[in-house]
């Protein structure tokens, strides 16, 4: 008897953390605005973290984000998504959220309309989170 509590207990346990592993995530951080995406001419210049521009990377602007939070980025008007990590600051312009490198910005079907609303998600430090939502 004590060895079928042992197998079901297992076997429940396994089933409980592979549901957990399998789900949505968790998203603490959620943004809805503009996005823009980064111009031409900028390719090859240096970031706030220091890193170069790369059109083709899929990398993004951020006012507030902490360097290097990898950020869910959703176009509401088509479902499209795409991963971005923040190496930068911006957007400059006011209005927007998020300024996309080409590249993800072709993901997510926004190039020809230049500036598009999107929905961003991140699963942030507790403490970084409740400072982001203070902040507005």
């Amino acid at each position: 008897m004590k060895i079928l509590f042992v197998i079901i207990s297992s076997w429940l346990t396994m089933l409980v953390c592979a549901s957990n592993q399998a789900g949505e995530p968790t998203y603490n951080f959620v943004q809805n605005g503009k996005a823009s995406y980064y111009a031409n001419s900028l390719k090859g210049g240096f970031t706030a973290s220091g890193e170069r521009y790369h059109p083709d990377s899929l990398t993004a602007a951020h006012k507030h984000l902490p360097m290097g939070t990898r950020v869910l980025v959703i176009n509401p008007k088509n479902q499209q998504e795409v991963i971005v990590t923040i190496n930068d600051r911006g957007p400059h312009r006011q209005g927007r959220i998020i300024d996309l490198s080409r590249r993800a910005a072709e993901q997510l079907g926004i190039i020809r309309a230049g500036v598009a609303p999107v929905i961003i998600k991140a699963t942030l430090p507790p403490a970084v989170a409740d400072k982001l939502s203070k902040q507005g």
